[in-house]
């Protein structure tokens, strides 16, 4: 469709905003209500294929059914008919927000500090989801949207998993993107919350090093190493606790991850809460987790707690055994009278963190374990890739994962020069250099499209 046309005779087209495996999204206008809105179109071509249709509409009862901050809210659910085809379509809250790929990629890496902001804020959206039985399965830096405020907010639950529903996926398929999919995902098939937070951990590790943890030109390289090799070093100057949590993150078997997204985000908080000098201090009303109430705990005069506290190791957890690899040991003086806020944003104080879930912060002249090598060491960054196959996509469609995996340039045509059964709509129907090759980011990859309409 093109800009300006009405979807369902209410909703104007504006301009194209993103597009991926179920289909593109659009910058619209609902004119009865008034107000811009972000308007999602079924990929043509999906809805004839096996579980598209059904995949679609799942998507929207997923988003229908979770409200709350980090996540986009669903208006409308219906089908466009036109003299061509069918078009299903779902109705969602418009968040002008830039990826936060798109950050790292304008930036470089980000400081430890966002680094904890924008993982929290993504695990804290994840917890309302996974409260809900809902994985979403595909988390990566293009899904998170960081808005001009600074908050952040979760999109693309396309092929998120609800507990109940029948996988509309064949055993062989690998639900998610390369850079970010969890070792369970690749070996068994299997996805949990589990899943998610590791995926976070790619992201987190991404923003610290502008790069993920693990890269390749083939694509087969890259899974094989989420299955069997340890994340590079991540930079010195990252401090202690912050590599903590990512590595937890980033641990190949998924009970030995946070417990929940809710543990995770209140170790993100407390790692943050004790980098600073003079804690922030902020109220949240309506808390929608008792766990997470807000509840500012004073410590009192204790004998009993001036004696040295010995921690065996401050990420595991409790009643579990350690996981393997180096561990410092520490006596730590506690003063006579503490007070501890967790601040989880502006309108939120949370529990403070427990020892199970954080590190406490070292005493003076303590020398820790790093639970990464340490190196200032930097990989160079890829210069070349191996082109994927976008035959069969839509043109939109096909440039932006082009572009997302590397290539800037990506130039779509058409042609009259194809002889095989006349293609569907912007059907991608043959590129330049051909896919499989290895390409380097910065050439040229063409596109091409079936007749004489506009696709660019």
């Amino acid at each position: 469709m093109k800009s300006g046309a009405l979807v369902a005779g209410r909703y104007r087209l504006d301009r194209p905003i993103a597009a991926g495996g179920m289909g593109e999204v659009w910058r619209g206008f609902d004119l009865i209500l008034e107000r811009a809105v972000a308007v999602k179109l079924q990929r043509r071509g999906l809805g004839s294929s096996l579980g598209g249709s059904d995949r679609f509409a799942r998507e929207a009862k997923i988003l229908a059914g979770l409200s709350g901050p980090g996540l986009p809210e669903v208006y409308d659910y219906g089908e466009h008919v036109s003299r061509i085809w069918t078009e299903r379509f779902i109705i969602m809250e418009l968040i002008d927000g830039t990826p936060l790929a798109s950050l790292i990629h304008e930036r470089g890496p980000l400081t430890p500090d966002e680094t904890l902001r924008h993982l929290t804020a993504a695990a804290d959206a994840l917890a309302i989801a996974h409260a809900r039985g809902v994985v979403h399965r595909d988390i990566k830096p293009s899904n998170l949207l960081v808005e001009p405020g600074g908050n952040l907010r979760i999109v693309d639950f396309g092929i998120s998993l609800a507990e109940g529903d029948a996988r509309l996926t064949s055993a062989d398929d690998i639900m998610g993107t390369t850079s970010y999919v969890s070792p369970e995902q690749i070996s068994r098939n299997e996805a949990s919350g589990a899943s998610d937070l590791y995926a976070l951990g790619a992201v987190a590790y991404e923003c610290l090093t502008g790069r993920p943890p693990f890269t390749a030109d083939d694509p087969r390289e890259v899974l094989h190493k989420h299955l069997h090799d340890a994340p590079p070093p991540l930079p010195e100057h990252i401090p202690e606790a912050v590599a903590a949590i990512v590595a937890r993150c980033l641990r190949k078997e998924p009970d030995e991850r946070w417990p929940t997204s809710d543990d995770l985000a209140a170790a993100c908080a407390s790692a943050r809460l004790r980098s600073t000098a003079v804690p922030p201090v902020g109220v949240r009303t309506g808390s929608r987790r008792p766990k997470r109430a807000a509840i500012v705990a004073a410590a009192v005069l204790m004998p009993a707690l001036i004696a040295g506290v010995s921690m065996s190791h401050p990420w595991a957890p409790a009643g579990t055994a350690p996981p393997a690899g180096p561990v410092a040991l520490r006596s730590q003086a506690v003063p006579l009278a503490t007070a501890a806020i967790t601040v989880k944003g502006a309108d939120e104080p949370t529990q403070p963190t427990p020892a199970s879930t954080a590190a406490p912060t070292p005493a003076p002249g303590t020398v820790m374990a790093s639970p990464f090598p340490t190196s200032s060491a930097q990989q160079p960054a890829p210069t070349a890739g191996l082109l994927p196959n976008v035959t069969g996509m839509d043109a939109a469609e096909a440039r932006s994962h082009l572009q997302s995996q590397g290539w800037a340039d990506v130039q779509v045509v058409s042609t009259l020069l194809f002889a095989g059964a006349q293609p569907d709509g912007c059907e991608i129907v043959s590129q330049q250099p051909e896919p499989g090759r290895t390409v380097g980011y910065d050439q040229s990859v063409e596109i091409a499209y079936w007749g004489l309409h506009d696709c660019a």
